[in-house]
C-alpha cells in the first residue's frame, strides 16, 4: 500500500512539474501559490472556451448528418416505390392451401409451378370424386389446376396418406383468389396514374434541399463565429500574458 502510494505520489509531482515548471519551490510553495492560480484560471477560460466552440460545432454537424439521412431515407423509399410500381414483381404472400400459393400480383398452383400474373386471372372450383380442383385460368385461356385430395387413396398405403381437404375450404380459397385478381385489376388500372404521382413526389424530393442547406448554413455560421469569437481571442490573450509572467519569474515556458 504504502508503495502504491508512494508511486502515485510521483505520478503527480511530475505532472504537477509539468504544469508548473521551474525549481521545486516554483512548483510547489506557497509563495508561489498565486502565480500559478492566474496561470490555472487562464488555461481553465480557454479550455471552457474551446469546449464550448467544439460543442456548438458537435451539435451543428450532428444536425447537418440528421438531415441528410432523413433526405437520404426519403429518396430511398420514394426510389424503391418507384421501382415497385415499375415491377410489382410477386408481392407479399397472403395465403396458401396445401401446394397453392398466393401473393398480392400472382398465384402459384405448386410449390414447383410457374407463378401466374393475377391480372385478368379466374379462379374456378371443380368438384371431383376423390380430389377438387381449383382451375386457375389466364385471360388467353391458359392456366394450371391445383388438386385438392379430400378422399384417401384406396390404393395408397399408410406412409403415403396425404391431408385431405374438405370442400369448403376450397371454395373459400377460391374466393380469396378471385378476391385478389379483383384487387390486382384496381391497382393495374391506377398504375399509370401511381406511377407518375410518384415519379413527380421523387423529382420533387431531389429538389427540395431546404432543411439541409439550412442545416449546413447553421454549420458554417458556427464555424464562423468561433473563428472569430472575442471570448477565445481573449482566452488567448489571457494565457498568452500568464506563461509570460511564469517564463519572466522561472525561465522556462509553460505548456499551455
Amino acid at each position: 500500500m504504502l508503495l502504491l502510494f508512494m508511486v502515485g505520489a510521483g505520478i503527480w509531482a511530475a505532472w504537477r512539474r509539468s504544469l508548473f515548471p521551474g525549481t521545486w519551490a516554483h512548483t510547489f510553495h506557497t509563495a508561489y501559490a498565486e502565480e500559478r492560480a492566474l496561470l490555472t484560471q487562464a488555461r481553465s477560460r480557454l479550455r471552457t472556451v474551446d469546449r464550448d466552440q467544439r460543442q456548438a460545432e458537435t451539435e451543428a454537424a450532428a444536425q447537418v448528418k440528421a438531415e441528410r439521412e432523413k433526405h437520404e431515407q426519403r429518396l430511398d423509399k420514394l426510389e424503391r416505390d418507384v421501382a415497385l410500381l415499375y415491377d410489382p414483381g410477386h408481392g407479399t404472400e397472403l395465403g396458401r392451401l396445401g401446394d397453392l400459393v398466393l401473393y398480392e400480383h400472382a398465384v402459384a398452383a405448386s410449390l414447383e409451378s410457374r407463378l401466374l400474373p393475377l391480372h385478368g386471372l379466374r379462379a374456378r372450383f371443380d368438384r371431383g370424386d376423390r380430389v377438387h380442383s381449383l382451375y386457375l385460368t389466364k385471360p388467353d385461356g391458359g392456366g394450371d389446376r391445383a388438386k385438392f385430395p379430400h378422399r384417401p387413396d384406396p390404393t395408397a398405403g399408410p406412409e403415403n396418406s396425404v391431408r385431405l381437404f374438405d370442400e369448403e375450404e376450397v371454395r373459400d380459397f377460391e374466393m380469396k383468389i378471385n378476391d385478389a385478381a379483383a384487387e390486382e385489376r384496381m391497382f393495374r388500372a391506377g398504375l399509370a396514374e401511381q406511377l407518375t404521382g410518384k415519379r413527380e413526389e421523387l423529382a420533387e424530393a431531389r429538389k427540395d434541399t431546404t432543411r439541409l442547406k439550412a442545416a449546413e448554413q447553421t454549420q458554417a455560421d458556427v464555424k464562423n463565429r468561433n473563428r472569430t469569437d472575442p471570448r477565445r481571442q481573449e482566452a488567448l490573450a489571457n494565457l498568452a500574458a500568464a506563461r509570460s509572467r511564469w517564463q519572466d519569474l522561472t525561465a522556462r515556458q509553460p505548456p499551455r
